[in-house]
């Protein structure tokens, strides 16, 4: 178990607050939640958009707070003082928007021998996060991960409800991580994450911009507003080093911005004006990729078990980062060809009798959607290209017509299927896909994802290769306000064993 953490709250809160001498006691842990309060906690009690923590201060004082810090709006309200049952309840000014240094005071003191690398961009902070972990782990740094797959040291995961955990979360999480021996830590940084100061104190080491594309508008509003959302990371961090993919439009753009930038491109692309890494002679292979690269560190060459374009990119900003920590290019082609595919990124699941494959992909956007197809399509050769996909309900509307005009474009044949309709009707989101269709009438429309999979799987001839979009690594299905337990991966999985005992009968 880690050191236990002991915290005076006069020293801890003292950039804030002057605190008066009846106020002494130590603090030995903080939560947001009052019922993961322990002895002594400090409780943060944060006014919500759905809960008023506030609500909960009782509860949190019976179940043994130490202390109170209550949110207020009010800036003359700041550093009054109440009691309950002799626990003191002080009142905080902008508290939400502290909480990220406050977090960084109680559990993170040692960054220095501990970095913190972020990834951000609508695609491609999964895989890269993943298999950067991979890599550093391979190449004997203990190395964690935090994002949509879960949070953890490599290869013990655990699930996460949102890409970027809350600011006590993620102090948390990089204290334990530090105390387990990890000398890196990769991060997915979501749009959300930052705008909203989960990481605003965080000391990055380096940060990675992969792309960006159509995603959360029904948040950030526009576009720009999407893209600055993404530049706070490379504009309020004392980042070290900032890696740029130059293939992207907004990435190409920002690399003026930054003259120490380091550039990545997947399509021999390179800046004179940076250092760079960038890949030539990709070959499209039924084990996966081969391909070269040429960058400020030299050239190399890297066979590795994954498919698609996307993957090139996504393996070229690892190239980046692991050059940039000072690995040499022999390591790198070494452990590169070692990568685990990562679960729910294009993971196959192979059917030989009907010499059928199906590929598991988390696409959700129209961008990485035509990606996948994009990809895949080089595989199939002579066969058939199906792509299975839904949208998610009270999310943004405009994707959904213009996801159903990339499967139409680029897949041989189109299954509509729920995917989190949450809400809403979820023949309403059908009909919203629909529309972006010429076809329509050529689309199959059926709501469950296992009947959808399973009637394919029964009905396919030979030589078909089958997006399952959307879902990837996600165990759950949200109807109304539910989540109900559904996996593609473990369906196919099952589907998978099944075939294999019917072969050996």
């Amino acid at each position: 178990m880690p050191n236990k953490l002991i915290h005076p709250v006069t020293e801890l809160l003292s950039p804030w607050l002057t605190l008066p001498n009846s106020v002494s006691l130590s603090v030995t842990g903080m939560t947001l939640d009052s019922r993961h309060v322990k002895q002594d906690d400090l409780f943060i009690a944060l006014q919500g958009a759905l809960l008023d923590g506030r609500q909960f201060i009782g509860n949190a004082i019976s179940l043994g707070a130490g202390m109170v810090l209550s949110e207020t709006k009010n800036a003359q309200e700041h550093g009054n003082i109440s009691y309950d049952k002799d626990v003191a309840i002080v009142h905080f000014y902008q508290l939400q928007k502290a909480l990220s240094a406050l977090a960084y005071r109680f559990y993170f003191p040692a960054e220095d021998c501990h970095k913190v690398i972020a990834i951000t961009g609508t695609n491609g902070k999964t895989t890269i996060a993943s298999l950067l972990a991979n890599s550093l782990t391979l190449l004997n740094q203990t190395s964690a991960q935090m994002g949509t797959i879960g949070n953890g040291l490599f290869g013990q995961l655990t699930s996460s409800l949102n890409t970027t955990l809350d600011a006590l979360s993620v102090f948390s999480c990089l204290n334990n991580y530090q105390w387990q021996g990890a000398k890196y830590t990769l991060m997915e940084v979501s749009s959300h994450g930052l705008v909203q100061g989960r990481v605003s104190a965080l000391p990055f080491h380096s940060a990675i911009f992969t792309n960006l594309t159509r995603d959360h508008l029904d948040y950030h509003g526009t576009m720009q507003e999407y893209a600055d959302a993404k530049k706070r990371l490379f504009n309020e961090f004392p980042i070290q080093q900032r890696i740029i993919n130059l293939d992207d439009e907004i990435g190409a753009t920002w690399l003026s911005d930054y003259p120490d930038a380091i550039s990545y491109s997947a399509t021999g692309k390179k800046t004179l004006s940076h250092r760079y890494v960038t890949i030539t002679n990709i070959h499209y292979l039924a084990q996966g990729l081969s391909f070269e690269f040429d960058s400020s560190w030299g050239a190399g060459k890297i066979d590795a078990p994954f498919y698609g374009d996307f993957n090139v990119s996504n393996l070229a900003a690892v190239i980046t980062q692991l050059l940039c920590e000072n690995f040499s290019i022999q390591d790198i082609e070494k452990t590169l060809p070692l990568l685990d595919t990562v679960a729910g990124r294009m993971e196959q699941y192979i059917f030989p009798a009907r010499e059928t494959t199906f590929v598991v992909d988390y696409a959700h956007t129209p961008d990485a959607l035509q990606k996948a197809l994009v990809a895949l399509k080089k595989h199939t050769k002579m066969g058939r290209l199906i792509c299975i996909f839904g949208c998610g309900g009270d999310r943004d509307k405009g994707k959904r017509p213009e996801m159903a005009k990339v499967a139409e474009a680029f897949a041989d044949k189109v299954i509509l299927v729920d995917d989190n309709p949450r809400t809403e009707p979820a023949a309403q989101i059908m009909d919203d896909i629909l529309a972006g269709f010429k076809h329509p009438e050529r689309v199959d429309c059926i709501h469950d994802r296992k009947t959808a999979i399973t009637e394919l799987l029964n009905s396919v001839q030979k030589n078909y290769l089958i997006l399952v979009a959307g879902k990837g690594h996600e165990d759950y299905q949200i109807i109304g306000e539910k989540r109900i337990d559904y996996s593609d991966r473990v369906l196919l999985a099952s589907l998978q064993l099944l075939e294999n005992k019917k072969a050996d009968l």
